[in-house]
């Protein structure tokens, strides 16, 4: 099952300095992870950005952006029942005035019970529910943001750099989850820089190149 389908997408920044990014082809099935890969100035948190991210400051085209066989554009805000989204440096994304199971709480469709599955599948204790993002170390709120946006188990997970800042332990903590969340049928589009990261994950690899 085809999951996103994009063909002939550009996108620009408007501006003295605007520059035009042009994007190849591609495709992610059901269940599978697709990398982007390249240098900085590339374009690829652009890419997402334009696809994904209600406001984007840009604009973008292209001849079919399908999601789960329907037109990109035509979800609105409801995108984000389907896509969840992980932004670089999404350490920083938790509420400070929240707990981690009231963050949980906030999600659609939450599960105590799932939830403290996934936690304990990140070698994270059940007392870290009740614990404020203050009390946290990087790697830890690290693995619960990527928790939160699989709790609604979202037909594509988009994520941004999900290695960056991450100690060698931490990230094969989340490799191993990350397939196990491909083995249920969930399918990722990520970037990242991290090539020792993405072999262990992707099923295709798109590497961008730097236009002059």
């Amino acid at each position: 099952m085809e999951i996103l389908r994009v063909e002939a997408l550009t996108a620009y920044y408007e501006g003295k300095n605007s520059k035009k990014f042009y994007y190849p082809d591609f495709t992610i099935g059901k269940g599978r992870c697709l990398c982007i890969k390249g240098d900085t100035g590339c374009g690829k948190t652009t890419l997402l950005k334009a696809l994904f991210k209600k406001d984007f400051e840009g604009k973008a085209d292209y001849k079919s952006a399908q999601l789960v066989g329907k037109d990109i554009r035509s979800y609105g805000r409801d995108i984000y029942r389907v896509v969840s989204f992980m932004p670089q440096f999404s350490q920083n994304a938790l509420n400070p005035s929240l707990t981690v199971e009231s963050h949980g709480k906030d999600v659609p469709g939450y599960n105590r019970e799932g939830f403290l599955e996934m936690l304990a599948s990140l070698k994270l204790d059940e007392d870290v529910m009740n614990k404020y993002p203050y009390e946290l170390s990087g790697g830890m709120k690290q693995r619960i943001v990527m928790l939160l946006g699989f709790l609604k188990s979202p037909s594509l997970y988009v994520m941004d750099e999900p290695s960056t800042a991450i100690d060698a332990l931490t990230l094969k903590l989340i490799l191993d989850f990350l397939r196990g969340m491909k083995e249920k049928g969930i399918s990722i589009l990520m970037v990242t820089h991290d090539f020792g990261f993405s072999k262990h994950i992707a099923d295709e690899h798109i590497i961008l190149q730097v236009l002059s």
